[in-house]
């Protein structure tokens, strides 16, 4: 007999209309989407807990491409496309599993996701990558323990709330590293998916990154500051995003009926 099949992903589903698949990154998937409830009346939210941030199965450490593994089998359970939306370390698994299935994804939308090959050759890009890599290899680094949780928005005094944000900063150290996130950004952009790249003006860096990301897929581009990197909390974020899945959903009827 083979291996036993992983335990599904924790999703919760609410509202009504086109399916919207929301993956958190870094924080739990409730504090990450807390603010898309405004949705629900227009839209069906699928919001998995990424594996290893209750309640969904414990992992060790974070990996994207156990992530993108996840995805694809929750989006083929969907009886239509859905529109995909990553953010940040969960945009990771998001990219890489609507370029396994992009038949079944009618819109993907990257916010702040650290695609870091897209602009390898940007020095202050590969700054911040370097960083990142010091807060993951050295628990002693308190400097650049600072510096992460400061670009993260991450306030160390959250260690003392709710078990699953305890949880999320255990993890926050154990991932892989997404210098090994290689997408073929040419088959996404092939194969004519509406696209979305979303920054929130917290690092200059990272804005460059958005601008090379969405470059590579013939994005569109948007900047929604307040938030610092938690976009999906900043004023105006929910606007922008329907704004632009509407307009994925007309060009897809549109796609289907000429």
């Amino acid at each position: 007999m083979g291996a036993a099949s992983p335990a599904p992903l924790s999703v919760r589903r609410s509202g009504s209309g086109p399916s919207v698949v929301l993956v958190h990154g870094g924080m739990p998937a409730r504090v990450t989407w807390s603010r898309q409830s405004d949705l629900e009346s227009r839209w069906s939210l699928i919001i998995p807990s990424r594996r290893g941030f209750p309640p969904s199965p414990a992992a060790s450490w974070q990996d994207f491409f156990v992530d993108a593994e996840d995805l694809v089998e929750l989006i083929d359970q969907e009886p239509e496309a859905v529109h995909l939306v990553g953010f940040s370390y969960g945009g990771l698994g998001s990219c890489l599993a609507a370029e396994q299935v992009p038949h079944r994804i009618r819109s993907l939308t990257l916010i702040e996701v650290p695609l870091w090959v897209a602009a390898d050759g940007d020095e202050s890009v590969r700054e911040l990558a370097a960083l990142t890599t010091r807060f993951a290899a050295d628990a002693d680094d308190r400097q650049a323990e600072r510096e992460f949780f400061s670009l993260a928005g991450v306030d160390e005094n959250m260690s003392a709330g709710a078990d699953d944000i305890r949880r999320a900063l255990e993890l926050a150290r154990r991932h892989r590293d997404p210098w090994e996130a290689t997408p073929r950004f040419e088959v996404l952009a092939a194969a004519g998916l509406a696209a979305l790249v979303v920054s929130g003006d917290s690092h200059p860096a990272l804005e460059r990154l958005c601008d090379a990301v969405a470059d590579l897929l013939g994005a569109e581009r948007a900047c929604v500051p307040g938030a610092g990197h938690a976009v999906p909390r900043a004023p105006g974020f929910n606007s922008v995003l329907e704004t632009f899945l509407a307009a994925a959903e007309r060009r897809g009827a549109g796609r289907v009926s000429g």
